[in-house]
Parts: structure tokens; sequence; C-alpha cells
């Protein structure tokens, strides 16, 4: 018989720095927070210095499931050009490598479609694509 699920939600810290001291007011309530940090933890330890998102499942026995997801592109963008509010410039490869690493989670069926959708993204944000 399948868990029945008490609360989907989505979550975003950085790769293996989540603590229950910043997620204690969202996962406190169903009483997972340490456990979910040390998971997340360790899953995404190869990924530190980057912002993670997951989906994070509840169930009503008190387990859960994580599933990781890229890093956003406004993330990426700024990463990759170095901003916070000014305009910047980023290259052609820069934007291919952002849409081949996003390309699993867009809605998008080729690279070439990813790399506009990318450059959208930089556009809306006053990021020059050279």
């Amino acid at each position: 018989m399948a868990k029945k699920i008490t609360r989907t939600m989505k979550i975003m810290a950085m790769g293996g720095a989540a603590s229950p001291a910043k997620l204690g007011q969202k996962l406190g309530p169903y009483g997972i927070g340490a456990k979910f940090c040390q998971d997340f933890n360790a899953k995404t330890g190869d990924r530190r210095d980057e912002l993670v998102p997951c989906v994070l499942t509840i169930y009503e026995d008190k387990t859960f499931e994580i599933v990781l997801k890229t890093s956003p592109v406004t993330y990426l963008l700024k990463k990759a050009t170095g901003i916070e509010t000014a305009v910047a410039h980023i290259s052609k490869d820069e934007v291919k490598k952002i849409a081949e690493y996003k390309l699993p989670d867009l809605n998008v069926d080729s690279l070439d479609a990813a790399i506009r959708s990318v450059e959208g993204t930089a556009k809306s944000m006053g990021i020059i694509v050279d």
C-alpha cells in the first residue's frame, strides 16, 4: 500500500549547507528538520557554493523523499557574470554551458531552444549576450 502524503514543498538551499536553524520554520511542524538537513547536505556536498532547489515530499509516517533539481537560470547567470544589480555582459559560450546544464529541467526539446530560453532570461535581467 502506498504511503499517504502529508505535504509536498519546494525548498532552496546552498549545496551542503542546509541547517535546521534556517529551515526550521518550514520543516519544524513536520518533525523532520534535522534529518532532512543531514540527508540534503549528504546529497549536495559536491554542489557547495551552488543554490540547489529540491522538491520535498513528506509522508504521514514522518519519512520523506527529496528530488534534487538544477540551479535556477538567474542564479547561474549572476554567478557567470559576477553581478548582483548592475548591467553585465555574458558570452554565448557561457550561455550555452548554462543551457546544457539546465536542459533536463527546462520545458524544451532541443539545445537551441534552451539557449534561447537562457538568453531571454539574461535579457530580462539586464545582462547583454555578446
